[in-house]
């Protein structure tokens, strides 16, 4: 059992923001084209037990489970955790999708390890699961520098809290677009064995 989870806040209102690129990135990876749905069709189902919204879905010959947390984002461990410990997946067998406020926007990167950057997502995770040795892939967001002088994390800067909110300009949104269905493709080039997940940063 694999699980990939996407980061994000639930509620109509931060449909469309910055710091729910993961759950942007999960809506288009289950519509990919190389992805064999477990039924006849793949649909998210709302689960109460996990505080999600659950896919389910066969990439090359395994199962994979597609999330989308319903906790706010400083909650998301509680998801992961409860979904590791259900169905007995190892920090190994997970892939977390989170925006990335130290990376410019129409640049993403992969990594298999590292610290939350102080996202507050990956902190959660982090603390629950008790480790942060699993594979990630961050969407970069930005193309200002967040607090200006302020020392820290840009996540732990006052201007990030409200930034991260934001939805992305007219300009902006065309290359984010680009970002996801590039980091969507890649991800399944990994999944399906065309290539290996590595530390990497690309752009669109």
């Amino acid at each position: 059992m694999k699980i990939i989870i996407g980061l994000g806040n639930p509620g109509a209102e931060y449909v469309g923001t910055r710091h729910n690129v993961g759950f942007d990135f999960i809506d288009k990876l289950i519509q990919h084209p190389r992805l064999a749905p477990v039924d006849k069709e793949m649909i998210f189902v709302k689960s109460k037990k996990f505080q999600a919204k659950i896919a389910e879905t066969n990439i090359a010959g395994e199962k994979y489970i597609l999330v989308k947390p319903q906790t706010f984002m400083n909650q998301s461990g509680k998801t992961v955790r409860g979904l590791m410990d259900f169905y007995k997946a190892s920090p190994e067998d997970i892939l977390i999708i989170s925006d990335d406020l130290d990376l410019s926007l129409g640049m993403s990167r992969t990594r298999l390890s590292g610290s939350s950057g102080g996202h507050n997502g990956l902190n959660s995770i982090i603390s629950e699961i008790g480790t942060d040795e699993f594979k990630r892939l961050r969407v970069g967001i930005s193309n200002k520098i967040i607090g200006g002088t302020e020392s820290g994390h840009p996540y732990e800067k006052s201007e990030a809290k409200k930034f991260v909110l934001e939805r992305f300009s007219k300009r902006e949104q065309p290359i984010i677009n680009k970002m996801i269905q590039k980091s969507v493709d890649i991800i399944v080039d990994c999944l399906t064995g065309k290539e290996t997940f590595s530390a990497t940063t690309f752009e669109a």
